[in-house]
């Protein structure tokens, strides 16, 4: 059984366009662990530290702008990366020495990533735009 890919769409937005390219880098990057892992490849520990370390990036990125935006949510927002970052990790282990569940792994970030944009992440858009208009 294949694992299908992570569809990027416009309701994913949080119009905010730095933030929208980073959420398509992750989509990509997910995408191209699908790939990884329905063809056995060898590349994906490799590529999942990819991904993990663009997690972290992003993350830095993003609570940057929240606090530059006077988000009021930053610090909560915070605490669901850090503890996004902890179940993420979680994976390595059993990534790395191939025992992972990879259907476990794919609907953990494709869930988190559709749930976090669409919860937390819009929230912030929503600011951000109000202190534009």
């Amino acid at each position: 059984m294949k694992i299908d890919n992570f569809v990027w769409t416009d309701e994913l937005s949080v119009g905010v366009n730095e933030m929208d390219d980073q959420h398509k880098v992750l989509v990509d990057k997910i995408n191209k662990l699908v790939v990884d892992l329905n063809d056995d490849s060898p590349n994906v520990y490799g590529d999942f530290q990819d991904l993990a370390g663009f997690v972290v990036k992003h993350f830095e990125d993003e609570e940057a702008f929240m606090e530059k935006s006077g988000y009021p949510g930053l610090d909560t927002h915070k605490v669901i990366h850090k503890q996004l970052l902890e179940k993420v990790g979680s994976f390595d282990g059993s990534i790395k020495d191939g025992s992972v569940d990879k259907f476990a792994l794919m609907n953990f970030l494709k869930m988190w990533l559709r749930s976090h944009i669409m919860g937390i992440d819009m929230k912030y858009g929503e600011h951000a735009n109000k202190g534009a208009a």
